[in-house]
């Protein structure tokens, strides 16, 4: 189950990203990298941005803290 957090829905919100834009980039992303802590960054080209999903897992569960527009694949 994909749950987003309070602080996701704003985000969201904000910059007018659909949630179905998320589920899909969790679903089928372009890159995968790692993030600090036990996080991960799920990048999926749309047009000419990746849409970057910050989350994390727990067991049953997708828990969406952020997500972004970028240009570019940050790559560590």
């Amino acid at each position: 189950m994909v749950i987003f957090t309070e602080h996701a829905f704003v985000k969201l919100n904000q910059r007018n990203i659909k949630r179905s834009l998320v589920i899909e980039a969790l679903k089928s992303p372009s890159h995968v990298a790692l993030s600090y802590g036990n996080r991960r960054i799920n990048y999926k080209k749309f047009k000419k941005l990746y849409l970057s999903v910050v989350y994390r897992t727990e067991p049953g569960n997708t828990i969406v803290i952020t997500a972004y527009w970028v240009e570019k694949i940050k790559k560590k």
